[in-house]
């Protein structure tokens, strides 16, 4: 990580705020583009929330490859994009 320096000069109140919630918004911006990246499993608990569905619904759905699962030792867990797209052809009309 490389140190920045700060130095104030000649600098009114309303202009150091600025400064400071531009940095501010450059990193959220950075951490929500690597959250997108590095998309996190969910349990089953989750993914049968996001879909409105029950467990038994979400164990049919997966057995029958309606949505994709992974296993990871003895729990499932979805990924959200691919529970989209599952969702998506699910409801294509013919």
């Amino acid at each position: 990580m490389t140190k920045q320096i700060l130095q104030i000069d000649n600098t009114n109140n309303e202009d150091f705020k600025n400064e400071i919630l531009e940095g501010v918004r450059d990193i959220l911006s950075n951490f929500k583009n690597q959250d997108d990246k590095e998309e996190r499993l969910l349990t089953r608990e989750e993914t049968a929330e996001i879909l409105s569905i029950s467990l038994v619904t979400l164990w049919k759905w997966t057995k029958t490859d309606v949505i994709p699962a992974f296993r990871i030792g003895s729990k499932v867990r979805y990924k959200k994009s691919q529970i989209l797209t599952a969702l998506e052809k699910m409801n294509q009309f013919q």
